[in-house]
């Protein structure tokens, strides 16, 4: 039994160490290297988007307004309740304080600095890869959830969330709950999904009340989140020249980004005041 719980210890310590080597090259890669710093910079204002706005999730809600029209609308929406598919209809002041999926990865975008004109989740998976790179600047990258790096934009049915994390794979000494049949009393099980934590803005789960539409949920299957992964796109100015553009013409693209670049639509004028959030896992 003893040597069981060292062996599970030393696992455990081993996982943990793993973690705090990943973040610290993390944060050493995004000094030395542009496209960790501005990857980087997308998850800083995907988290504080996360832990200061208190937005609701509005389909077809598309901008984050001021304290003020935010506090409006999630009233609105505590007072009347109406229906996911009436809620503009019905609450009409969300049309100046709320977000849907796809309209928080691009206001995340924007924010950042990266170039990118809106484009809706339907479009994500419809289009070529071709004309996601030319016209949106997203390199389609696969679907395959192992491939997918934080910063990326993992599209299923009808929902886009933002990567924010990739946990290293977990182990279990002598267990089948990953599936795997049954196993030695002291066999190392490694888990073959792959696990993540995302971002996103959504109207289920872990919501409990208006004001709560932005989530992150820890250790999901980022195969099977909303469904299967049906793609994993790549912003251009993310993407090593590899992946992505050719280094000439990034070069092209980063002297007209911050030459155009619009003023961010965040943070918004008003202050906003922390609100804590649920957390799923789906472990």
């Amino acid at each position: 039994m003893i040597p069981r719980l060292a062996m599970l210890l030393g696992i455990a310590v081993g996982l943990v160490a793993m973690d705090s080597g990943i973040a610290a090259a993390e944060s050493s890669a995004a000094k030395a290297d542009p496209v960790a710093a501005r990857r980087q910079t997308v998850l800083q204002v995907a988290s504080k988007l996360l832990d200061e706005a208190q937005v609701s999730y509005v389909y077809g809600g598309h901008q984050l307004g001021d304290s003020a029209s935010c506090e409006s609308c999630n009233q609105c929406l505590t007072e009347r309740r109406p229906a996911a598919a009436q809620r503009l209809k019905e609450c009409k002041i969300c049309r100046d304080c709320s977000l849907d999926c796809s309209h928080f990865t691009s206001l995340v975008f924007g924010s950042a600095g990266l170039p990118y004109p809106y484009l809706e989740t339907a479009r994500m998976l419809s289009l070529s890869g071709a004309s996601l790179q030319e016209r949106y600047q997203l390199v389609d990258v696969g679907d395959e959830p192992r491939r997918a790096v934080p910063g990326d934009l993992l599209v299923y049915d009808g929902h886009v969330v933002l990567l924010e994390r990739v946990h290293p794979p977990r182990v279990e000494l002598g267990r089948s709950e990953f599936g795997h049949g049954t196993a030695a009393p002291n066999a190392v099980i490694q888990d073959t999904l792959t696990r993540g934590d995302v971002v996103h803005a959504t109207g289920g789960g872990a919501i409990r009340r208006p004001g709560e539409g932005i989530q992150r949920e820890r250790f999901v299957d980022l195969g099977h989140f909303r469904g299967p992964l049906r793609r994993v796109l790549r912003h251009v100015l993310l993407a090593s020249p590899q992946i992505g553009m050719p280094p000439s013409s990034e070069a092209r693209m980063q002297p007209s980004m911050e030459r155009s670049r619009p003023s961010p639509a965040w943070p918004p004028k008003g202050r906003l005041r922390p609100v804590l959030k649920a957390s799923g896992d789906d472990s």
